[in-house]
């Protein structure tokens, strides 16, 4: 009988055969492994917000390799512009900033912020007019359900199904013109 090869003997012979990596897979890892450096990068000063961490980190590749890590940094802070993120997507615009300089970058994030704040206006307008109309249908469901009395206390509004439809309503108003300046947002990272 043959002798028995061990695990890693096999795997020395597969890796044998398969040779050396070509010069375009070369490349397309290294392509992946700085989209994945770049990524980290945003995601960290995600989590810290310092700029200065954030310039510095991306600063410490140089030619093909910033590039692509700057790249993955600035799409994943733009994935973070969103309505609904809150203090984040503060965050996530100075990052741009940061990284990019002002100039044309600056327009959009301040249409980005003029936008959500545009939001946000209309949003607890919506809530203001929609309050006493959906706390009576919730009051109202509560006494088909026998819950009355000292055991209802104050209604939690924006948790009803009736808030939720409405925000739902009103942030897909809002969303596509979100994309749209994202979108105006990554075109200028592919010029410059």
């Amino acid at each position: 009988m043959g002798e028995m090869k061990s695990a890693f003997e096999k795997a020395m012979e597969k890796a044998e055969k398969l040779g050396s990596l070509s010069p375009e897979e070369m490349r397309e890892r290294k392509e992946a492994e700085c989209t994945t450096l770049g990524r980290a990068i945003a995601a960290r000063y995600m989590g810290h917000g310092h700029k200065q961490l954030l310039k510095e980190e991306v600063g410490r590749y140089s030619g093909d390799e910033r590039g692509i890590v700057m790249g993955a940094a600035l799409s994943r802070l733009v994935e973070a512009v969103d309505l609904e993120s809150g203090d984040l997507i503060e965050r996530a615009l100075e990052g741009l900033v940061t990284l990019k300089g002002k100039g044309e970058v600056m327009e959009v994030t301040e249409n980005i912020k003029g936008l959500l704040q545009e939001f946000r206006d209309v949003k607890q307008q919506k809530y203001e007019i929609e309050k006493e109309g959906i706390e009576k249908d919730e009051r109202e469901l509560l006494h088909r359900l026998r819950i009355a009395g000292t055991a209802v206390g104050a209604i939690n509004l924006k948790s009803s199904e009736a808030w939720a439809m409405l925000s739902t309503e009103l942030e897909s108003q809002f969303s596509q013109r979100m994309e749209a300046l994202k979108r105006e947002l990554l075109g200028l990272f592919e010029e410059g």
